[in-house]
């Protein structure tokens, strides 16, 4: 099926349109986010963030082999796995899911995309983050990188 648009029609339709969001897929909504509410779900997110980073770092990955097989920008997958305020957008999560190898559905909670019906899912993902956090010492790689990242923010401008 060919579907003919014409730039009048185009613009006539976006004017009508003009203050909708448009966008694809759709949520029931009684999954819709919750902007405000029980701080679980922070600590939802903050566990996906770690989840991503220990399935990343498992693999043997770089944050940039990760975006590069998730088809996300290195910049968004750094925010991830770092900023625990972060929520990445619907499409971010599929991508991250379908590389990683992990339910698209529980990874849509864990983000904050979608409400957290399983109270068990919020409790372990707070087990989770609490106990994901690394207490090893730093990896060569890890001492190296950040030496010389500490030698450049110290170098004079």
């Amino acid at each position: 099926m060919k579907f003919i648009f014409d730039k009048e029609w185009l613009q006539k339709h976006a004017d009508r349109d003009d203050n909708l969001e448009i966008a694809a897929g759709s949520f029931s909504l009684d999954q819709l986010p919750v902007t405000e509410g029980d701080p679980s779900d922070r600590t939802a997110v903050l566990a996906f963030g770690r989840l991503i980073n220990l399935c990343r770092r498992k693999r043997g990955w770089t944050i940039e082999n990760l975006a590069s097989s998730a088809r996300i920008d290195v910049s968004e997958a750094i925010r991830i796995e770092h900023d625990a305020s972060y929520v990445p957008g619907p499409r971010t999560v599929y991508q991250l899911s379908t590389a990683l190898g992990l339910p698209r559905e529980r990874m849509l909670q864990l983000s904050g995309n979608m409400i957290v019906h399983d109270r068990g899912l919020g409790e372990q993902a707070v087990k989770f983050a609490a106990r994901s956090e690394s207490v090893e010492k730093l990896s060569r790689e890890e001492h190296r990188a950040l030496e010389e990242f500490v030698k450049y923010l110290n170098e004079p401008r």
